[in-house]
């Protein structure tokens, strides 16, 4: 039993996209604790601005998988990265200059 295990978990780290997909649960899981805080009003703008950019962040490893994997998801993919982006520096640059 021992040996299967270490060989599923020799298996997994080989694959192609395990990384991708582990950084993915990590950042969808800081997403959600950093929108839980921004809705209990802790940090103001800046938090909500740091909960689009690690949509952002998340998208963009989403697009670089789906590239990678040759499929048309990567068109969807990517202009909603643009889109988080532009938002978290649309937030960003409203927190910083209007006060």
């Amino acid at each position: 039993m021992n040996k299967k295990i270490q060989a599923y978990k020799k298996n997994m780290l080989k694959q192609e996209f395990f990384l991708l997909d582990v950084t993915n649960l990590i950042l969808g899981i800081a997403i959600i604790v950093v929108t839980v805080l921004a809705l209990m009003g802790e940090g103001g703008a800046l938090m909500h601005s740091l909960v689009f950019l690690l949509g952002g962040i998340m998208m963009l490893l989403n697009t670089i998988k789906n590239v990678r994997r040759q499929s048309l998801l990567a068109v969807t993919f990517a202009v909603f990265t643009i889109l988080m982006f532009g938002i978290y520096a649309y937030i960003l640059y409203f927190y910083l200059h209007m006060g």
